[in-house]
């Protein structure tokens, strides 16, 4: 089967993490599979299988032709026709035609729109195409401004098929969308086991105070980074030692770093960017922290478990899919007060957090063959 998958950008997130994974299984079982950006960023594009091939509706020249930002045209006023084409004639839409010109006379046997806040306009549009699917991989019910999705209604009415990555996902899918129930699937997502395995087990160690404390995402609202630095804050002022080591970036790390000069954590919080292999963080970690305030299955926590890390993760959609709290996990609630007690708990007792290496479940979640299977039987439809 030939498939088309198209993705806002390929940045390190999480669910472009898991397409990774998707995209090799795929090719891995002879499938041609072509991954479609909007905007070209291709960060992720070494660790695809060589046989998986790219577009991009805006690519890389096209943009650095065509657009320049408002900060740009400040500094240098010559600009000023970007910013006039963008305007009148539309940097995307034009990129868009000139995409669908492209695509004229090419069939798939599958379309996915990967990402839920990226409408599936351009593929009903413009991709041929014997089924489409549109993937959600976040629990809409969670979402500051749910509304915002409503519009994609008459596009997504028109898929083949609605791919949710948990069951609370289906859930508050269900909910808020009725009319689409009889389109809705549970596909948990497809995870390459043994490369997460193989990055984890490279020698390396993490430095600081002891226990050594992980977060790995990026820094925006979703995963309250900010609140946890109060936590942080609050239990060093109690007396334990701890250090807290944070891969990923994002529009909130000026605002990350000044809470931890105010709060004169420095000396226990290191900020480590952009990392290409997590794995070897993770295998090395006393406990790893989601303290996240909403998400729709986090891989992450998968990654950690299928590493034997010790976990501690508020409760946000697919969280209990994942782990058994008290045996594989420590679940708190959505606050920092709960963050703060069910730390402490971890912080004051390290057999407790040993016992939470257990890694029960992860089987049923990482299967990919029966993941596979069911894609299979649902294209069949």
């Amino acid at each position: 089967m030939r498939f088309l998958i198209y993705i806002p950008q390929l940045i390190f997130g999480g669910a472009e993490k898991v397409l990774v994974s998707f995209a090799n299984d795929l090719v891995s079982r002879g499938h041609k599979v072509e991954i479609l950006e909007l905007y070209e960023k291709g960060y992720l594009k070494p660790q695809f299988d060589p046989r998986v091939s790219f577009d991009a509706i805006c690519s890389k020249s096209y943009t650095q032709k065509y657009y320049a930002s408002p900060g740009q045209i400040r500094k240098n006023p010559f600009l000023i026709g970007k910013w006039l084409f963008s305007k009148v004639v539309g940097y995307r839409r034009f990129a868009e035609k000139l995409a669908a010109k492209r695509y004229t006379g090419k069939e798939f046997d599958v379309a996915i729109n990967y990402l839920e806040i990226e409408s599936p306009a351009f593929l009903l549009d413009h991709i041929h195409a014997k089924k489409y699917l549109q993937w959600i991989h976040i629990d809409v019910a969670n979402l500051a401004a749910p509304q915002e999705l409503d519009p994609h209604i008459s596009t997504w009415s028109r898929m083949d098929g609605i791919i949710c990555v948990s069951q609370v996902a289906v859930d508050s899918f269900c909910k808020r969308y009725p009319a689409l129930v009889d389109k809705v699937h549970l596909l948990y997502n497809f995870y390459d086991t043994a490369d997460i395995l193989s990055k984890g087990s490279k020698p390396f160690s993490l430095h600081g105070l002891q226990p050594t404390l992980l977060s790995v995402g990026r820094m925006t609202e979703q995963k309250k980074y900010l609140r946890f630095l109060g936590v942080l804050a609050r239990l060093r002022d109690e007396g334990f030692d701890f250090s807290w080591h944070v891969l990923g970036d994002g529009i909130q790390r000026p605002q990350i770093e000044e809470k931890i000069r105010r709060s004169e954590l420095s000396d226990r919080v290191y900020l480590h960017g952009l990392s290409d292999n997590p794995y070897k963080y993770m295998k090395h970690c006393d406990l790893f922290i989601l303290p996240s305030g909403w998400e729709g299955f986090p891989t992450v926590t998968i990654e950690a478990k299928l590493l034997g890390c010790p976990i501690l993760a508020t409760d946000v959609a697919g969280i209990q899919e994942q782990l058994i709290h008290g045996k594989t996990g420590w679940i708190v609630d959505n606050n920092e007060e709960a963050i703060y007690e069910g730390l402490k708990i971890l912080l004051s007792d390290p057999q407790k957090r040993e016992t939470l290496r257990n890694c029960d479940g992860m089987d049923r979640i990482c299967d990919n063959a029966e993941k596979y299977r069911q894609l299979m039987a649902l294209l069949a439809l």
